[in-house]
């Protein structure tokens, strides 16, 4: 009977104990705070390239002949930098870059001409054309703001863009075209008229860079990602022309959360 009695009592305590633990489960359930909005800062880096795309024109050199006009133009160039992700709310976050990009572009001349003495001793027109490499390589910062909707990987990206000028490059590279039969004194139908530093670009460029990403969390502290930015040039290269400088930047991101 006490035996029985005993049984009778643990059946009770049981029963009275399950919907307790059901009611703790369900509580934890409730109030658990979702993934994306457990996210802590995240440091990291990212490598990519950048296409450039020149417009509005320019002339090189500046100031004595020959004053060659440039147009469109455009080159890829390597780009790195380190950013750190601080979140605001669940899909709104702030990402501070600084970066190092290498903006690069080809340009080519419209065909110009010289005279020189050709067959017989006679003056004869040549035909030439100048092509034009520049290299600017500009570090710099970014502020950009971060929205990531309807609890996805994907956000959207915006804010200002703030290069300095680190080095710049120009190297011009003059062709023949016409007459077929004629070479400069090297024997050669090409040669290189300049290489240097010219110091025309500005010291500081400042934009608005627009982008597009995805973060692939690969453990609890551990992502990557790729995105997708595009930089919209709020002002010239160079203060006395129209030339303009955009950039379309793809880069791959490992970050590390804390």
């Amino acid at each position: 009977m006490k035996s029985f009695g005993l049984l009778i009592a643990l059946i009770l305590l049981s029963v009275s104990a399950a919907p307790a633990q059901e009611s703790t489960s369900e509580s934890r359930t409730a109030y658990r705070v979702p993934e994306h909005a457990s996210r802590g800062w995240a440091f990291g880096v990212y490598l990519g390239v950048m296409v450039s795309a020149h417009s509005g024109g320019f002339i090189f050199p500046a100031e004595q002949p020959p004053m060659i006009a440039y147009d469109d133009g455009s080159g890829l160039g390597p780009a790195l930098g380190i950013r750190v992700d601080i979140p605001f709310t669940s899909s709104l976050s702030l990402s501070s870059r600084l970066f190092a990009e290498c903006r690069r572009g080809t340009f080519t001349s419209a065909p110009f001409q010289q005279m020189i003495i050709g067959q017989h001793l006679e003056p004869q027109p040549m035909s030439l054309e100048d092509e034009l490499d520049v290299i600017l390589r500009i570090a710099g910062i970014d502020l950009l703001l971060q929205w990531q909707p309807f609890d996805a990987n994907l956000y959207l990206a915006a804010g200002p863009s703030l290069g300095f000028k680190l080095y710049e490059e120009f190297t011009v590279t003059e062709r023949i075209l016409d007459p077929p039969a004629v070479t400069f004194l090297d024997g050669s139908r090409e040669r290189e008229m300049y290489q240097g530093d010219p110091d025309m670009s500005r010291g500081v460029h400042a934009g608005i860079r627009l982008g597009l990403g995805y973060i692939l969390p690969i453990g609890s502290d551990l992502a990557t990602g790729a995105e997708l930015s595009y930089v919209v040039p709020l002002q010239t290269v160079t203060e006395a022309d129209d030339w303009k400088l955009t950039g379309l930047l793809a880069t791959v991101t490992f970050l590390f959360r804390f």
